[in-house]
């Protein structure tokens, strides 16, 4: 019985510890080579229309990823259908080729502040994610490799 209550303290005590997050969902990506035409999607149901709140995207990759950023464009459906787009630049890596987040092994983790952000309206909201990395000023990439997984993560702002 000791065993069983000490698991479940500790357990509490970890998911208490993220008290500012009100949305996160990761998806993975087939085989670690983000197709052009996957744009991982995330629906988020709103309540609130007058706090402020941070949106992040969650971005897990290898090593091996080829860039030292990744280019983004973050879709924002309203619950009316409206559309926005937003462009988004995550710096992975330091000018010197060290990574930035944290890892183990092959593996880095990064959250990218997206934007400060109020939800206007009441009700669910469609956030898309598509990658949009070129090849210089040319043409887009096809098939990104190096990337395991996209997330959104929503949080709120005025914590204390």
């Amino acid at each position: 019985m000791m065993k069983y209550c000490l698991v479940t303290l500790i357990l509490f005590s970890l998911l208490s510890c993220d008290s500012i997050r009100l949305y996160e969902k990761n998806i993975s990506i087939e085989n670690t080579v983000w197709d052009l035409s996957h744009k991982p999607s995330f629906e988020y149901d709103n309540t609130d229309t007058t706090s402020k709140v941070n949106l992040k995207v969650n971005v897990r990759h290898s090593r091996s990823y080829p860039f030292s950023n990744l280019w983004l464009f973050v879709n924002t459906i309203d619950p009316t259908g409206a559309l926005k787009t937003d462009t988004l630049e995550c710096i992975l890596a330091q000018k010197d080729g060290k990574w930035l987040g944290s890892g183990l092994g092959d593996i880095c983790d990064i959250q990218c502040q997206f934007k400060s952000y109020r939800f206007l309206k009441q009700g669910m909201y469609t956030f898309e994610i598509e990658q949009a990395m070129r090849h210089g000023d040319l043409a887009k990439i096809e098939q990104l490799p190096g990337i395991m997984e996209i997330g959104l993560r929503i949080e709120k702002q005025d914590h204390k």
